[in-house]
């Protein structure tokens, strides 16, 4: 089976490898570079499931596979918190007809983050180089250090893609 993921970013790619090798025993994952066609930051939910999705189907094009994905972080308003916003990741897997979506778990950022993703159009490494001076892009990702290390970037996103993988592994569940 070949998986091919709309993203070169090794967090991303050892997500889905990690939440495919749970279900598969045979599979090759093949990372491609590929547009979101959606704002860097996504600042809202259907927007950062649009980049999912377009990201799935893009790496459907660039490679003969049997299933692709997109992951997308992004951030959208939520009553009750802090800032007004979690942030979260829609993976999106399509199987060339249909697609599939999950999420990850959803957080919070620092109100510093929020504000200037908003008000400056920042992405969330950006705020993280300047305010900290940390590199958010790594393995551990800005979660990571939201949670002391705990819960770092790729284990996030692979929670999603199990999410994305049910109706999947689970077709008499579904209908399918």
């Amino acid at each position: 089976m070949i998986v091919a993921v709309g993203s070169k970013s090794p967090a991303k790619i050892k997500a889905v490898e990690k939440a495919f090798a749970r279900y598969f025993k045979e599979f090759e994952i093949k990372g491609f570079s590929v547009k979101s066609g959606v704002s860097d930051q996504p600042q809202s939910l259907d927007e950062t499931i649009k980049g999912a999705e377009n990201r799935a189907k893009r790496a459907w094009e660039k490679e003969k596979c049997d299933y692709s994905v997109g992951v997308e972080a992004g951030i959208f308003k939520v009553q009750g918190t802090k800032t007004g916003y979690l942030d979260a990741a829609a993976i999106a897997i399509f199987d060339g007809k249909q697609i599939h979506l999950g999420l990850t778990p959803a957080f919070e950022y620092p109100k510093v983050v929020v504000d200037k993703i908003i008000n400056e159009g920042k992405e969330v490494s950006d705020v993280f180089l300047e305010e900290w001076d940390e590199n958010a892009k790594d393995e551990l990702g800005a979660i990571g250090r939201l949670t002391k290390k705990e819960v770092p970037r790729s284990l996030l996103q692979e929670m999603g893609v199990i999410m994305a993988l049910a109706p999947i592994v689970n077709k008499e569940y579904y209908g399918e």
